[in-house]
């Protein structure tokens, strides 16, 4: 399909790699005028793009005033082998400037209509799409926009900080025996099949590559990340990167988790406890950390162990069904 027919006055082109830069400013943009906590950097997106060929499939456009300037971007993640063909991934923003302007309606209600008839052309369509979004709970712009096109909050990734001055004690006596090992390759499958073992669905469990993909995208460092062992056996792991919070940097827990007969038995304390002390070393002052409830009050337990509410990211879904696709163009009409 071509691009979005609304211009705005300005002209689309398919979304390449040399876009990227561009789109890296944009997006610090948009972050900055609505105070995000969970920065996206240019390497994060290189990792993004780099595993696909977003130029070829016609999965991603960009926006350009007359004179150049890149003003929006889209693109949708298409599922890796293995993946789930029918969960699709929507990325994309516009310039605060030009939210007035329709451009974001523009760009969501092309992906859908693109998405869906990328799900058409590549399955049997006997599982409906899902289409999701992710976006920071104070952009209510964006909130706004998902919702005039069908989607609605599925999940909430809460953002939390704790100041480091304070040690974070380790956990009870029911942690003995358990072995902490810094996170490494050889650390990676034992963590991802762990990690797959601990997933409510079967749709959301990772092959190497999509795990790979992830790691590298989130920038984990393996010396600040950790993995514990119980009997020779991996019960939990850690894993952290490197975020900004406040303007300072500050050490980030991306991936948390634990062996499902081994939670609610401080491990989770142990681990974060492990982590900070990581971060200290490194000279850092602030941690922080995002998790993922299926409320807006799922961060209680991390509040009680001196962590503070900082942001929130809400995950938004769509279902569309066919009759998608002849509403959007009579939209555009």
């Amino acid at each position: 399909m071509p691009t979005p027919a609304k211009s705005h006055g300005c002209t689309w082109h398919w979304l390449s790699r040399q876009d990227l830069p561009e789109i890296a400013g944009l997006i610090a943009a948009e972050e900055h005028f609505g105070d995000a906590t969970h920065h996206h950097d240019l390497p994060a997106l290189e990792a993004a793009v780099a595993r696909e060929t977003v130029r070829e499939t016609e999965t991603g456009v960009v926006l350009r005033k007359p004179s150049g300037t890149l003003i929006a971007y889209a693109w949708i993640r298409l599922p890796d082998d293995g993946e789930a063909p029918n969960r699709l991934r929507l990325h994309g923003g516009c310039h605060p400037a030009w939210r007035d302007e329709g451009v974001q309606d523009t760009l969501v209600r092309w992906q859908v209509e693109r998405g869906l008839e990328w799900h058409l052309d590549h399955t049997d369509g006997s599982v409906p799409l899902e289409l999701s979004m992710l976006a920071s709970g104070s952009n209510l712009f964006l909130a706004e926009t998902l919702a005039s096109c069908g989607f609605r909050p599925q999940k909430w990734y809460h953002a939390l900080r704790r100041s480091l001055s304070e040690r974070l004690p380790y956990g009870s006596e029911a942690l003995a025996g358990v072995e902490f090992e810094q996170f490494g390759p050889h650390w990676s499958e034992p963590v991802r099949l762990l990690y797959n073992s601990t997933v409510g669905h079967p749709d959301d469990t990772l092959e190497p590559e999509a795990w790979a993909w992830g790691l590298a995208g989130a920038g984990i460092r393996d010396d600040w990340s950790w993995v514990a062992v119980a009997d020779g056996t991996t019960v939990g792991w850690v894993l952290n990167a490197e975020t900004s919070l406040g303007g300072e940097p500050a050490g980030w827990t991306e991936y948390l988790g634990a062996r499902r007969d081994w939670r609610n038995r401080s491990l989770y304390r142990a681990l974060l406890a492990r982590s900070h002390d990581s971060f200290t070393a490194s000279g850092l002052v602030t941690a922080g950390i995002g998790i993922e409830t299926d409320s807006d009050q799922g961060a209680r337990p991390y509040l009680e162990l001196g962590y503070s509410s900082v942001d929130s990211m809400v995950w938004y879904v769509n279902h569309p069904g066919l009759d998608t696709i002849g509403a959007a163009k009579t939209d555009e009409q």
